[in-house]
């Protein structure tokens, strides 16, 4: 059991030996989406990259999540946008959904596309990404503000330390000089 494989392959059909059923999943980007299918899998691919830590679902229902993609699709073309171009759209929003989950403020985690259905969530999102709301870029920003204070606080402790050090050592010296003339004035 020790075996190390570096090479994918062999690892794979050393786990096919093992009687385990291998199944490779090409996670799709944004840009690649073109079926309701493959916008499931993008929802699924992009929960999993913004959540690593969550548990991913042992099998993904696909006739019940495309029936709530598909609705979803319908909605923004209903907007006057043509199918692509909606199936685009809903992509880009499906991202941002997972992008932006922290500032929804849900009470429970993102786990299946039927959040899609909910308009207020989704008019949300569409806020977000246009940069219509403050607190997302105010989120942002104190992020990066607490990442420089951070760096500067190392920083000054480090001076401070060292100057702490040189402090001491001049102390240790200005002793040391002492207890000198005091052994030279004893000796004399």
């Amino acid at each position: 059991m020790g075996d190390l494989f570096f090479d994918e392959d062999e690892a794979i059909a050393a786990l096919q030996d093992k009687g385990y059923r291998i199944i490779k999943e090409e996670y799709p980007t944004a840009s690649s989406v073109r079926t309701v299918k493959e916008l499931v899998n993008y929802f699924y691919s992009r929960r999993y990259y913004y959540n690593p830590d969550r548990k991913f679902p042992y099998s993904i229902d696909h006739s019940t999540d495309s029936k709530s993609v598909s609705s979803f699709i319908r909605s923004r073309e209903k907007l006057g946008l043509g199918r692509k171009v909606a199936l685009a759209e809903a992509t880009l929003l499906v991202g941002a959904l997972f992008k932006f989950e922290e500032h929804l403020h849900l009470k429970a985690p993102i786990i299946s596309p039927a959040i899609l259905a909910v308009r207020p969530l989704m008019d949300r999102i569409c806020s977000f990404m246009n940069n219509e709301v403050a607190e997302v870029g105010e989120a942002e920003t104190e992020i990066y503000i607490n990442e420089i204070n951070e760096l500067y606080r190392k920083e000054f402790d480090l001076r401070d330390f060292e100057q702490a050090s040189e402090e001491r050592q001049k102390i240790l010296e200005k002793l040391d000089g002492e207890s000198e003339r005091e052994n030279r004035a004893r000796n004399s």
